[in-house]
């Protein structure tokens, strides 16, 4: 019997990675595509480097591979630098195209080459906004504030057409935060973990974050890639949060990761107000009783274990990622 052939978009960050290493377990030939300069960190059968805005390419190349299921994973998260108001239309523009557009672009292309391709669109918890409750379930009326959680809310109603208009299995998994040694350098769980181990050697500067107090429901990310697969194994295509349902401050993710470090974290760890601008006062907690009671996910990872695999991680590798 033949592989099953799984296409992933954005396969060399950190959830296509975890997510090609797993369904390479699972005994899948897995087809990765990322942006130009690219590298994946899996052992994939073939690995394409891609801009996903371009539909016409991408039309051409879902015809060609045919895949069986297809992970949508590929994004653009604004820059900090539009946090600052610098280049805020580029990154919008950017953001728009590469969350929505590229979305239309597959779910067309499959329409047409595959149409029973089962399809996992990453949504985010941003896509709630200014939440009306917490904790938020799939129930909770969607009301982005932001551009990145705008360009997600289109592109999971994007879904919900083709999978009510064209008959196709199209999900869309509302993922909370979720983290691991792979997380990006500008995320502040990656700050914390690197400067714990920096501090260990006696190499840190101190760590300036901001709003200490600020509370997130993290969870691992190897955990969440368990997630996107079930989700595609349902008898039947639904949306599903994906969430570990716990609220952690980010002071107790620097304690625990500088404790890991044998330090005291008080001592490497200054707040400041300036440092942060918040666009929603909502926190956002994942209710993810239906993954979990219809699908038999939760996460395994505990939230300490999460951080210290983060801050070993760094201590390992010198602070090299």
């Amino acid at each position: 019997m033949p592989k099953r052939r799984a296409l992933i978009t954005g396969a060399t960050g950190q959830d296509g990675t975890y997510l090609a290493d797993f369904l390479i377990s699972k005994d899948y030939e897995i087809i990765g595509l990322d942006r130009p300069g690219s590298t994946p960190r899996s052992a994939l059968a073939r690995f394409t480097e891609m801009d996903i805005r371009d539909s016409g390419r991408l039309a051409d190349y879902v015809k060609e591979i045919r895949p069986d299921e297809c992970y949508h994973l590929a994004a653009f998260h604004q820059s900090s630098s539009a946090v600052e108001g610098e280049r805020k239309g580029e990154d919008e523009r950017a953001s728009f195209e590469t969350n929505l557009l590229s979305v239309h672009a597959i779910l067309n292309a499959l329409r047409t080459a595959r149409a029973d391709c089962r399809v996992f669109l990453a949504g985010s918890c941003h896509m709630f906004g200014d939440a009306s409750e917490t904790p938020q379930t799939e129930a909770t009326p969607l009301s982005p504030v932001n551009t990145y959680g705008v360009t997600k809310t289109a592109a999971s109603h994007m879904g919900r057409l083709y999978r009510e208009r064209e008959g196709m299995f199209v999900c869309t998994g509302i993922l909370y935060n979720h983290e691991s040694p792979l997380r990006g350098p500008h995320f502040v769980t990656t700050k914390i973990a690197r400067a714990a181990a920096e501090a260990s050697r006696g190499a840190a500067d101190r760590l300036v974050l901001g709003n200490l107090d600020a509370q997130v429901d993290w969870g691992f990310a190897g955990d969440y890639v368990r997630a996107m697969h079930l989700v595609l194994q349902a008898e039947h295509p639904e949306d599903f949060i994906i969430a570990s349902g716990e609220l952690h401050r980010v002071r107790d993710f620097a304690e625990i990761a500088f404790r890991r470090a044998g330090l005291d974290w008080t001592k490497y760890v200054s707040e400041d107000a300036s440092a942060y601008r918040p666009v929603s006062h909502s926190v956002y907690r994942g209710d993810a009783s239906a993954i979990r009671n219809k699908l038999g996910w939760r996460p395994e990872t505990p939230f300490s274990d999460l951080v210290r695999m983060m801050v070993d991680h760094y201590l390992d590798s010198e602070g090299v990622s």
